[in-house]
């Protein structure tokens, strides 16, 4: 219903918004109907814009018994419902001070309205100066600006003394070259992740003319670092086309907005990680170079969804490689840059996770003690991290306290997914039995033993699907170690 439809949308807008959607509705040009402003405060007044308002009780107060009765509400709710989606985009027109140009401009063309065009085409041509930024959208500007210019000429019957068309013709092939590779990186990306397929036409044409062609679109970084990219992810030479990234890059963060930049670095990184996963271990180090970069450049914080899980990782890295100290002064000088409502969770959790690589357990766990974690990554997590602490150092009572309480946490949370159950109940499972080995060497037989051991290890490579199944299969090898 138009009633259900319009609260959900007003409820999305701030007091602002809602002020200038009266001041939209107040005005004669937009609306003549008085009626719809005088429902519109109605609405506001009535209370119904709280979300905890069930639909019943928003239709009852929209429609009382002696106001605005009938199909005329209806009517009205229609209405508002058009000059509320005429008044959002207004609101995302007026955020584009280029295209309100480029339109004003053509009307100027069109109406020839000399005396404003010379300064219409002066303002539009500081606003796109004035873009600091290369990406892709900044070629498409360069093609409206010298597209209308050419109609102007076309218009005025001046077909010989301008430059326009070739620049129109030059600036949208730099558009669709930008575009189709950055949009073809990202095709060959989600392919890897979901099992999409996806046409790449014309693409082995356009690599090879940019690849014959390398100083035409040199000073384009928009175009060459999506090229790299593009053949990074696709090329035998991928490894050739990765350092030349992280190098152009580099040199051009500057044409980027942070958004893009975090996208690019997000490419890098993701390389990394799958050369990683294929057993080249050097690529630790430039992942973590990576991260620093994107850590000491700001790029990590601002409006950045993954904020937690990027500094879980950068953390995590830190450890792996030992970077010990890099580690915990990051830890350190960026908790008060997380969002207030993730700083104690996502803070406790990495310096706990920073005492526990470090050896200094009694720290980890009472840190791991001394928070209730909200998120349920985190708490996984945190309770997997003190079943390894009290593994390690044979917490026999707190061991198998922990195991019953992981196991119940696990089985009555309703947002842990199946896969993610599976995963952790596994890592209890295996580790509850490497600690009962572990318990019982003194007094075991050597053959036997080691015929158990043996056989748990085989179990939990068969199994896979193990959460730190590196770290169990490491303990599971010092049991055979300590046999001896």
């Amino acid at each position: 219903m138009e009633s259900i439809k319009l609260i959900k949308l007003l409820r999305q807008l701030n007091d602002q918004e809602i002020a200038r959607f009266f001041d939209f509705i107040d005005s004669p040009y937009h609306n003549k109907n008085k009626k719809l402003s005088t429902f519109l405060h109605f609405i506001i007044k009535s209370g119904i814009l709280p979300k905890g308002v069930n639909d019943k009780e928003l239709l009852d107060k929209l429609c009382p018994k002696n106001n605005f009765q009938g199909s005329r509400v209806q009517d009205i709710l229609y209405k508002l419902m058009l000059l509320l989606e005429d008044f959002l985009a207004e609101e995302k027109y007026r955020q584009n001070s280029f295209q309100r140009k480029i339109n004003l401009m053509m009307l100027a063309y069109e109406k020839e309205l000399e005396s404003m065009i010379a300064g219409i085409e002066k303002d539009i041509e500081h606003l796109h100066k004035q873009n600091y930024i290369r990406d892709s959208n900044y070629f498409y500007e360069s093609f409206m600006i010298h597209s209308e210019r050419d109609y102007s000429f076309r218009l005025l019957g001046k077909i010989s003394d301008n430059e326009s068309l070739q620049s129109k013709a030059d600036q949208l092939d730099l558009f669709y070259l930008a575009l189709k590779l950055k949009d073809a990186c990202e095709m060959l990306n989600r392919s890897n992740i979901v099992s999409a397929k996806y046409g790449f036409r014309m693409l082995d044409t356009i690599i090879a003319y940019l690849l014959d062609n390398p100083e035409q679109y040199q000073q384009h970084a928009a175009i060459i670092i999506y090229l790299n990219i593009y053949l990074m992810l696709s090329s035998a030479e991928h490894e050739k086309y990765f350092d030349e990234l992280k190098k152009i890059a580099r040199q051009n963060e500057d044409a980027f907005s942070q958004e893009e930049l975090r996208s690019i670095y997000a490419y890098e990184q993701n390389y990394c990680i799958r050369r990683i996963n294929q057993g080249s271990t050097n690529f630790y180090q430039h992942l973590f170079d990576i991260y620093k970069h994107t850590l000491k450049t700001g790029l990590v914080f601002g409006d950045n969804k993954n904020i937690q899980w990027d500094f879980k990782n950068f953390v995590s890295l830190g450890l792996r490689i030992k970077e010990y100290d890099w580690t915990l002064e990051m830890i350190n000088a960026f908790k008060d840059q997380l969002p207030e409502n993730i700083r104690q969770n996502a803070y406790t959790y990495n310096l706990a996770n920073y005492y526990y690589e470090t050896g200094d357990y009694k720290k980890a766990t009472r840190l791991l003690n001394s928070v209730e974690f909200t998120d349920i990554y985190y708490n996984l997590d945190s309770k997997a991290m003190l079943l390894k602490i009290y593994y390690k150092v044979s917490e026999e009572e707190s061991f198998y306290a922990l195991v019953s309480a992981f196991g119940i946490y696990i089985r009555r949370n309703k947002l842990i997914s199946n896969d993610l159950a599976e995963i952790y109940e596994n890592l209890i499972k295996f580790t509850k039995k490497a600690f009962l080995l572990k318990s019982k060497l003194p007094y075991q037989c050597q053959k036997d033993y080691y015929i158990k051991v043996e056989g748990l290890k085989q179990k939990i490579k068969e199994t896979k699907k193990v959460v730190n199944i590196s770290w169990l299969l490491e303990e599971v090898d010092l049991l055979l170690v300590e046999d001896q």
